[in-house]
């Protein structure tokens, strides 16, 4: 990696040298992930760290094709929706996230910078839809080039599931049919904690059985992941047994099989399929408007929107949360 790669932050920096930034070389990079709980062995800063560190390790290698471009990061954004309902996980609304996110990207288009990297590390549909509808106002308002990162990356890896366990393929002590449904505080995210802020890791987590959504649903553990849905029934079907069964666990996964190693591994290989995609997208090979998820089209994109259709799902469900 380039031995003068710099990540410059925006806090850090006095309005002057700001300014004195190339617009036409510049990238701002921000992370939206939420404080949320992540198994009885996780810190609840979780997605938001692993976020992070996906969005500077993907600029690094980025760097490597493209040393040329000036990342500025902002501070994370810690709003966030579709939580896990359980005592320590911190909830916003969806039509909040896309406020806040729009008038973000506003005021910093405003400024030059066109080029806004959304990161995310959270799999809530109605969290990384609510990026999605933020980043097509500031594009289509005032003109800018926002996206968001991790949509265009499910799009591109899993069909928009976030079982990314086939993407990963075989890692340290692990192979991808072990990893089938590990996509919350399971192995995969327990390993890349490990790796990275392995000092908070309770060391619990050598004891906890693997669980997940499908045998909490049927009693057998999922096979080869599938695309999301297009039926809107069956999307929603689907969306209903994640919401109850996080109503009773805390994490889906395997998380006694993690290590840092495959932590390790885990980041270096989503790093580089991220920096290859944003490559595309700095040449202007891929377009901001191809880099949605599956779930932007109508009708998907109304179901995991409206804010009263939405309310009236947790009541028909009975949809128990203690955080909102």
């Amino acid at each position: 990696m380039p031995g003068d790669f710099e990540i410059l932050h925006w806090a850090d920096l006095t309005g002057r040298q700001i300014d004195a930034i190339d617009r036409s070389r510049a990238v701002v990079l921000l992370s939206c992930s939420p404080l949320e709980v992540h198994g009885p062995h996780l810190p609840t800063i979780t997605d938001a760290h692993e976020s992070e560190k996906l969005a500077e390790h993907s600029a690094r290698r980025l760097a490597e094709q493209h040393p040329e471009i000036i990342f500025l990061q902002l501070p994370t954004l810690y709003v966030a929706t579709d939580v896990l309902p359980q005592v320590g996980s911190v909830r916003f609304r969806a039509s909040t996230i896309v406020d806040v996110l729009g008038d973000l990207g506003r005021s910093v288009v405003k400024q030059g910078f066109r080029r806004i990297w959304v990161s995310n590390f959270h799999g809530g549909p109605r969290h990384f839809v609510a990026i999605e509808r933020a980043c097509e106002r500031v594009n289509r308002r005032f003109g800018g080039e926002m996206i968001s990162v991790f949509s265009m990356m499910i799009s591109r890896l899993s069909g928009g599931n976030t079982d990314i366990s086939d993407a990963l393929g075989a890692l340290a002590g692990m192979s991808p049919d072990e990893l089938r449904g590990d996509s919350h505080g399971g192995a995969i995210e327990t390993s890349l904690m490990l790796y990275l802020l392995g000092a908070r890791v309770d060391a619990g987590y050598r004891d906890l059985a693997r669980e997940t959504v499908q045998r909490w649903v049927s009693g057998e553990h999922p096979g080869p992941p599938e695309p999301l849905p297009s039926n809107p029934l069956r999307l929603f079907e689907v969306f209903r047994q994640r919401m109850k069964y996080y109503e009773e666990n805390t994490y889906a996964g395997a998380p006694a099989m993690a290590s840092a190693e495959a932590g390790e591994q885990i980041l270096a290989r989503l790093s580089e399929m991220t920096a290859e995609a944003l490559g595309e997208v700095w040449r202007g090979e891929r377009s901001p408007a191809q880099c949605h998820s599956p779930l932007w089209p109508l009708p998907q994109r109304l179901l995991f929107s409206s804010e009263s259709l939405l309310w009236l799902l947790e009541k028909l469900i009975r949809y128990r949360t203690q955080v909102f």
